[in-house]
């Protein structure tokens, strides 16, 4: 793939994302910072004295933190944790529920059927889950086992409980980390249109859950995280002992968007004993699942008769299966369980991911006469192709249908009356030109009357030739094989990957096959797939021709190798907070506030959705307002934006801020990191031109500092006092519809990010509590012009000269934005080039007044 084609490939993805995030929001927002309240409950209610510990880790900014219901003083029934928002009513529609876990041990049948979640809407109980409405979707996170139970709300309220209703030992050891509430409606829905969309990356749990006689313990899943690793070649293997009976299943959830209904889902899988995969008693074994938000949608087990699985090969070559589930509803879970039964064991079975997809995505290129990227036509004589040899061998009728235009005509082998072939039946195919080596090709078969069993391919054989020289052979475990097609079918391919160059495909049906009289096959097409590159990805599917296509790390079904970022992080993989095109995993400045997300990340640990810190804990019990700091404009709340705090010069700040709202303009360049241009040394260098700013030289920024001059509190010194109710220099009225982290008190827009004509910081040079541009600020474009850097072009050797500012520092950048040189600054400045290679440099001249960067050459 070119890089034009691979940069339109990303236009063409961003457009559907960008359509289906306009009005997004992310799903599973955790409730929590100032102003929300956990207590333990029983079933009197509120109960102080009956926990032992403190609840605050479960609406801290920290989503890892815990506490444990084993510290009641007592397990009864009623037990349980209440999270209240004071600042806000949810909607009814919304659905609201805990994030749990029980440590080592996964979420079972009867425990779930002991847990409810209540609502209540100031104090008064709204809703109540039963036992058959309390949703559940396991999910676990490193080497916890984490699920989400969720509760669809058709009532406002303000307060969610979770409580047991009998006492199970389990229960003890149950932890739970967070509350959650979100409008499903906003969450965005996924349609890049895709084939083989890998579910994984970011923001994607995998998931293990057992029936209630399912005693087997969590290690019978080993290696499950790399399931929803993103890796096409790594796989998680499902293993139940000989005589265990019960069900297991395994899956993904994606917090971030739902998938359509229509499209097709389900996984990539092999069993260890390559044999049972078309068996009927493996076909009895295996249900897809999907579900929206702990609500079953779709369910179908493989041998239901229902037309909606599809098993199919995926990888040529091996046994890698696809079994796949066409879905009705929409849905943000995929579950793939096997239930193991009396008289069948299972064993080991390989999962190696999830995916979803579109219905039209098939990669099987057929073989025909004309309409086809592949020509050819049916080689007719005996030993091609053996039809009508009466009573001793199977009859072939219309061979000619395998070739044509119709992909629904076939050509038919039917029985001879003896009901055993004594003679083979054959027929071949020939292509126009040469197919190359690693082409893997075959025929579509399907057998009438019954689904098909692992039988059948001892009697079939696929060879390919060169004219009439044998180049392959493929028979019984060697073929490839398992495609039940959708409609209620028993279609299959057969065939197999070629080593050598070749242009003819024959099958032959051997004399070793046994079938009830009446019954046959019908013979769909001949199909070749090419795979230059050889790396299992056949042509109409490979986006690296010269590239690893199976690596798809933050799962948006693209190939890391055909994209610019791949990075997974646990920002959003599919919202843009600032709307600038730049996926907020991706961008470097998600909020456009002119502060990098990574110096946002005050805490350095990676963890950008925990950077969450507004308050003061003598103050208030939980710090923060429910916007980590990356997605946040006043990420102290003083009622000063960030932007203003930033460091960036008031003068570049009315160039790329016209409106004064906190976020850059939509028509600053930005490049492709996120960041504006104009406050990097060169574009998508990375690297800012300007300091954060820390007027007072303490641990703390000004952006995170409500006394950014160490004395005074910002939000006073705007002339904000009166906003302080808690006398602590930060708003801790919480109220921020449109999540920018403004609070509704100092917001001038809540419906968009920003708010309009807010008060620049009081330290800010030239600036007095948001009062005009003051007329020295006015002279800096006149001293900018005076600024002089020469001789440009410059002599290796040579100095470079700078004139027009008599103070202030100078930083030299090379082209890959590493520092070179530096320097004070005086009336003439002498930079010596002696030690630099010829090259393009980056200048950044700077004072209290002025910051400009010059573009130098030395040759």
């Amino acid at each position: 793939m070119t890089k034009k084609m691979t940069k339109k490939l990303a236009v063409m993805l961003m457009t559907f994302l960008m359509s289906a995030i306009a009005f997004a929001q992310q799903g599973y927002e955790p409730i929590r910072g100032m102003g929300v309240e956990a207590k333990p409950v029983n079933n009197s209610g509120i109960c102080l004295a009956c926990y032992n510990g403190s609840m605050t880790p479960v609406v801290d900014a920290n989503l890892d933190n815990k506490v444990s219901l084993g510290n009641f003083a007592s397990l009864v029934s009623g037990n349980g944790i209440s999270v209240k928002n004071n600042n806000t009513t949810y909607p009814a529609g919304y659905i609201t529920g805990f994030n749990v876990d029980l440590g080592a041990s996964f979420i079972t049948i009867d425990l779930l059927s002991s847990l409810r979640i209540s609502t209540y809407k100031n104090g008064v109980l709204q809703e109540t889950t039963t036992s058959s409405t309390l949703l559940s979707v396991p999910a676990f996170g490193g080497s916890k086992n984490r699920i989400f139970l969720h509760l669809k709300t058709t009532k406002a309220f303000n307060e969610v409980r979770l409580y047991q209703t009998n006492v199970l030992s389990l229960f003890s050891a149950l932890n739970v980390y967070y509350a959650f509430a979100f409008d499903p409606s906003a969450v965005p829905t996924d349609k890049n249109g895709i084939c083989d969309d890998i579910i994984a990356g970011s923001g994607v749990d995998g998931n293990v859950s057992g029936s209630s006689s399912f005693i087997s313990p969590l290690s019978f899943v080993v290696d499950k995280e790399k399931i929803g690793d993103g890796n096409k070649n790594s796989y998680g293997s499902i293993v139940l002992p000989v005589g265990l009976l019960g069900s297991y299943s395994v899956g993904v959830l994606d917090k971030n968007q739902v998938y359509p209904a229509g499209n097709r889902t389900g996984f990539v899988i092999e069993p260890d004993d390559q044999g049972k995969l078309l068996s009927a008693e493996f076909l009895k074994t295996i249900t897809v699942e999907t579900y929206l938000f702990g609500q079953l949608q779709d369910s179908r087990r493989l041998s239901d008769g229902g037309g909606l699985m599809n098993i199919k090969v995926i990888s040529f070559g091996s046994a890698k299966q696809k079994v796949t589930l066409t879905t009705t509803k929409p849905f943000n879970e995929v579950r793939l369980k096997v239930t193991q039964g009396i008289g069948f064991n299972l064993g080991k079975l390989k999962v190696y991911y999830a995916f979803e997809e579109p219905i039209g995505c098939e990669c099987d290129d057929k073989i025909q006469t004309s309409g086809s990227s592949i020509s050819g036509n049916i080689v007719d004589g005996y030993g091609w192709t053996n039809s009508g040899l009466g009573l001793f061998a199977p009859n072939l009728s219309n061979p000619g249908a395998v070739v044509d235009n119709n992909p629904n005509n076939y050509a038919k082998l039917t029985a001879p009356l003896l009901g055993v072939f004594l003679l083979p039946g054959s027929l071949t195919v020939s292509t126009n030109s040469m197919l190359p080596a690693n082409t893997v090709a075959g025929y579509t078969l399907e057998k009438s009357g019954s689904l098909i069993g692992v039988g059948i391919f001892d009697a079939i054989t696929v060879q390919f030739y060169n004219g009439n020289t044998l180049t392959d052979t493929f028979s019984s475990g060697s073929l490839i094989s398992g495609n039940l097609l959708t409609g209620g079918s028993n279609r299959f391919y057969v065939g197999g990957r070629s080593t050598q160059p070749f242009n003819r495909i024959k099958i032959t049906f051997s004399t070793l096959l046994s079938v009830s009289l009446g019954q046959g096959y019908n013979i769909y097409n001949a199909f070749a797939s090419k795979d230059d590159d050889n790396d299992g990805v056949p042509n109409c599917f490979d986006r690296c021709p010269n590239g690893d296509d199976s690596i798809d790390l933050n799962g948006n079904g693209i190939p890391d190798c055909a994209e610019g970022c791949s990075v997974v992080n646990d920002k959003s993989p599919v919202l843009d907070t600032d709307g600038d095109g730049i996926l907020d995993a991706c961008d470097l400045d998600s909020d456009n506030d002119g502060i990098p997300d990574a110096v946002e990340d005050f805490d350095k640990n990676g963890l950008f959705e925990n950077d969450d810190n507004e308050g003061n804990l003598l103050l208030l019990p939980v710090l923060g307002d429910g916007v980590p700091n990356y997605r946040d404009l006043d990420s102290d709340n003083d009622g000063v934006l960030d932007l203003f705090e930033s460091g960036i010069p008031t003068s570049i700040i009315y160039q790329i801020d016209t409106d004064r709202n906190g976020v850059i303009d939509s028509n600053i360049a930005i490049g492709n990191n996120g960041i504006a241009d104009i406050l990097e040394t060169y574009p998508d260098s990375g690297v800012m031109k300007y300091l954060i700013k820390n007027t007072d030289g303490d641990y703390l920024p000004d952006f995170l500092d409500i006394t950014s001059n160490g004395l005074d509190f910002d939000l006073h010194q705007i002339g904000k006092a009166n906003l302080d109710t808690l006398d602590g220099g930060f708003i801790s009225i919480i109220n921020d519809s449109d999540k920018d982290g403004i609070q509704a008190l100092v917001d001038t827009d809540l419906v968009k990010r920003g708010a309009p004509d807010s008060p620049l910081s009081p330290y800010a040079a030239f600036m007095k509590n948001g009062s005009n541009t003051t007329e020295k600020e006015l002279n800096i474009t006149d001293v900018a012009k005076d600024v002089k850097v020469y001789p440009n072009p410059v002599q290796a050797g040579n100095n470079l000269m700078v004139s027009g500012l008599d103070e202030g520092n100078y930083t030299m950048y090379s082209a890959m934005g590493q520092v070179v040189k530096t320097g004070k600054l005086n009336a003439n400045t002498e930079i010596n080039t002696t030690a630099l290679p010829t090259g393009i440099y980056i200048i950044k001249l700077e004072n209290k007044s002025f910051v400009k960067s010059y573009k130098v050459m030395v040759k």
